[in-house]
């Protein structure tokens, strides 16, 4: 196949098109009437959403240290480097003041630690003292309140896993179908793909990034959803869903995830998804 009109558009042009750059009206024409050039174009833009799930947040801090950040536990350097990315990132900043909001309007004061204290040995008559709450269990406690009650009255959907892609004769039988990565999740009109890759900054932390579309709406009306990935021993991460329908994790432990697309009518539910690479 060939462009209907060799030399109509220029590259450049058409570049300017994907990023939504003003151009000639000529340009608008042409891709309307030619295969050829509509096609480039596709391809462009699924290079792009390639490129930015592998970039998005790359320099970005991990969730926890983010939280850390807040609660003064970090030592003044990290937290001065931390402190001059929020200066440039929307995406930091915005889980700051998040975590700030709901600690702030959290019920159960939150207690620093105690830098050194004398323990007393305890005899079997007497009872135990309560121990203080340390800034991460409470921040942790608060997170899983603000859950609950965003919870209450909110529809639950359960993802579904759809089947593998067919694979070819010699990959057959190289590992267990349900350990294959991506995996794709469906939930009404929600699809929903997933992959888990390794970490940047750490060989023992993993990264998970996930492309949603919805049927009949465009990546951008999904854009400041929020994600929530939680499971029973890790703390919880969320995201936001970018203009482009992409969202990751970075820097997750290896472990069984719930993952939560939360909608505004309802609350998509994907359970048990092990981050664990494929061997």
């Amino acid at each position: 196949m060939e462009c209907s009109e060799p030399g109509a558009i220029r590259d450049e042009e058409l570049l300017a098109y994907l990023a939504e750059e003003q151009v000639r009206p000529a340009v608008v024409q042409h891709l309307a009437r030619c295969q050829y050039c509509s096609a480039r174009l596709a391809e462009y833009r699924r290079m792009e959403l390639r490129l930015t799930s592998k970039l998005y947040r790359r320099d970005c801090p991990p969730a926890h240290i983010l939280g850390e950040y807040h609660l003064g536990m970090l030592s003044n350097e990290i937290a001065a480097a931390v402190r001059l990315h929020l200066g440039v990132c929307v995406h930091c900043a915005a889980e700051v003041t998040a975590l700030s909001d709901f600690l702030a309007n959290d019920p159960v004061p939150v207690e620093r630690p105690v830098v050194s204290q004398v323990v007393m040995p305890v005899s079997q008559n007497h009872r135990q003292p309560a121990q203080p709450v340390s800034p991460v269990q409470g921040a942790k406690a608060a997170l899983e309140r603000l859950r609950d009650v965003a919870e209450a009255g909110v529809r639950r959907v359960i993802a579904t896993l759809q089947p593998p892609s067919p694979r070819l004769a010699f990959q057959r039988g190289a590992s267990n179908g349900n350990d294959l990565w991506p995996r794709r999740y469906t939930a009404e009109d929600l699809s929903i793909s997933i992959q888990v890759e390794p970490g940047t900054s750490r060989r023992d932390l993993l990264q998970l990034i996930g492309f949603v579309a919805r049927s009949g709406a465009t990546l951008e009306a999904l854009k400041g959803t929020p994600v929530l990935l939680s499971s029973p021993t890790s703390a919880i991460y969320t995201q936001n869903i970018d203009e482009l329908g992409n969202f990751i994790f970075t820097s997750v432990s290896p472990a069984t995830y719930t993952l939560e697309l939360r909608l505004p009518d309802s609350t998509i539910v994907i359970e048990a998804l092990p981050v664990t690479l494929q061997d």
